[in-house]
C-alpha cells in the first residue's frame, strides 16, 4: 500500500511539548516507514520556540486565504487521505471549511479523537462549579451550581452533540482511543453512522532498550500540564501532604508547566509539604527512567500517553478511574492501581503501601512492562494500516 497522506495537527508537533504532539510525530514517521508519502500540515509554530525536525515535509497553513492554501496543496501534493488530529479542524463549525465542499469529496477524511466529552460532562460540576469556602461562599454556591451551572451544562452539552454530529456527517471514519468511546460517541450522535467509528490507542513513542538495567530510586512522578481544571494537581498535592511526613526517604518530582504553576507552589507551602519538587518543563525521559511510581490525578483525559510512557520505563501507575480508556490501560492490582474517582483518602493510602511493599511494586512493575506491549508502535501501526487499506 502506498498512499499520499496529509496529517494535520493544529501546533507544530515537536515531541516535547505534549502527547499529541509526540502521537502525531510518530504516526508521520511510521507511516512513511511503511512506504506511504506523507505529509505535516500545522496551524502555528511549537509553542516552545525551538527547532522541529520534522520527519516528513512540513507546511504550514496562513491566516488569509487558508482555504485556498490547503485545496492547492491537496492538489498539488496528490492527497489521498488527511488524518485530522485536532477533532474537526478540517472540516466542521471550527474548522477551515464549515461543510464539505466538492473539492474535498475525494480525499478520504479521517478524524482522531483525543479527547473524552463524556468524562467531562459528567463531572461537570466538579470542573465548572462554584467551590467558595464560608456562609457567604456556600449561598455563592448553591445560587451558581444550582441556576448558573445548569444553563452552562445544556450549552455544553448542545456543543458537544453539534461537533459529534458534525464529524459522523463530513468524516468518513472517525478514530477514537479506547473501543468504549465509541459508545460514548453514539450518546451524543445516536443517528450517526457507527460504521465509521473504530478505535486504535495511541503508539507507545520512547524506545526502552533494556528496562531491567535502570536503576529505580525512592521517586514519586507527575508529567503533565499544571492546570487544575482537567489535572487536578492539587488532589496530588494533597495526597502527598497525606504521605510525605511518614515517609521522608521517598520524594516527589512534578514535572510540566501551565497556568496554575503559581498557584500549586503557593498551595504546596500551605499544605507544609516536604520532598517535593517542580521541576518545570523539561523531556520526561530521565525522569520515567529513575522513578517508581507515576501518579495521575485528572478529572478526564482522552487516553493519558503518560501512563503508558511510565510503564515503559516500568514506572507502576496510579490514576483515578474517572474516565473509559484509563482502564484499558491499567489493570487494577495487576500492573498499577485504579482509584474510585476521586477518593483522595484511599489513593493515598494505596500509594503509601506501594511505596512500603518493595515486592509489590516489583510485581506491578513487571506486568507493567509487559501489558504495555499492546501498545507498541508495530502493533499500532499496523491498525492503522489495516484501516488505510480499507479507505
Amino acid at each position: 500500500m502506498k498512499k499520499n497522506i496529509l496529517i494535520y495537527n493544529y501546533n507544530e508537533p515537536l515531541p516535547k511539548q505534549g502527547g499529541m504532539e509526540r502521537v502525531t510525530d510518530t504516526l508521520a514517521c511510521e507511516l512513511a516507514g511503511r512506504g506511504c508519502q506523507v505529509y505535516l500540515m500545522c496551524k502555528v509554530s511549537n509553542r516552545l520556540g525551538e527547532d522541529y525536525k520534522a520527519p516528513v515535509p512540513i507546511y504550514f497553513v496562513p491566516d488569509k486565504q487558508p482555504q485556498e492554501f490547503i485545496l492547492s496543496l491537496l492538489k498539488e501534493l496528490s492527497i489521498e487521505v488527511i488524518i485530522d488530529q485536532s477533532e474537526g479542524g478540517i472540516v466542521g463549525p471550527f474548522g477551515f471549511f464549515k461543510e464539505r465542499v466538492k473539492a474535498l469529496s475525494y480525499v478520504a477524511l479521517l478524524a482522531v479523537q483525543h479527547s473524552s466529552t463524556h468524562a467531562v460532562l459528567r463531572n461537570v460540576v466538579l470542573i465548572y462549579g462554584k467551590h467558595n469556602k464560608g456562609f457567604v461562599g456556600g449561598i455563592v454556591n448553591k445560587i451558581y451550581n444550582s441556576i448558573i451551572l445548569p444553563i452552562k451544562y445544556q450549552h455544553f452539552l448542545y456543543h458537544a452533540r453539534r461537533v459529534h454530529h458534525n464529524l459522523n456527517k463530513n468524516y468518513d471514519r472517525i478514530i477514537t482511543l479506547s473501543p468504549a468511546f465509541i459508545d460514548e460517541f453514539m450518546l451524543y450522535c445516536p443517528r450517526g453512522d457507527r460504521k465509521k467509528l473504530i478505535a486504535i490507542p495511541n503508539p507507545n513513542t520512547f524506545s526502552i532498550s533494556d528496562v531491567a538495567s535502570l536503576k529505580k530510586e525512592k521517586t514519586v512522578l507527575y508529567v503533565g500540564r499544571l492546570e487544575n481544571l482537567s489535572k487536578g494537581v492539587d488532589r496530588l498535592l494533597r495526597i502527598w501532604g497525606i504521605v510525605c511526613k511518614k515517609h521522608t526517604d521517598w520524594k516527589l518530582q512534578i514535572v510540566g508547566d501551565g497556568s496554575d504553576r503559581v498557584a500549586l507552589e503557593q498551595h504546596a507551602q500551605v499544605l507544609g509539604l516536604i520532598n517535593y519538587s517542580f521541576e518545570g518543563f523539561c523531556s520526561p525521559q530521565s525522569y520515567y527512567e529513575h522513578a517508581s511510581i507515576f501518579c495521575m490525578t485528572s478529572t478526564f483525559e482522552g487516553f493519558g500517553m503518560v501512563l503508558t510512557e511510565a510503564m515503559q520505563c516500568g514506572v507502576v501507575p496510579m490514576a483515578f478511574n474517572s474516565y473509559a480508556s484509563a482502564s484499558d490501560i491499567i489493570q487494577h492490582k495487576k500492573n498499577g492501581i485504579l482509584i474510585p474517582p476521586f477518593d483522595e483518602a484511599l489513593y493515598a493510602c494505596e500509594l503509601e503501601q506501594l511505596m512500603t511493599d518493595t515486592y509489590m511494586r516489583k510485581q506491578f512493575q513487571n506486568h507493567a512492562i509487559k501489558d504495555v506491549e499492546k501498545f507498541s508502535v508495530n502493533k499500532v501501526i499496523d491498525q492503522w494500516i489495516s484501516l488505510l487499506n480499507q479507505i
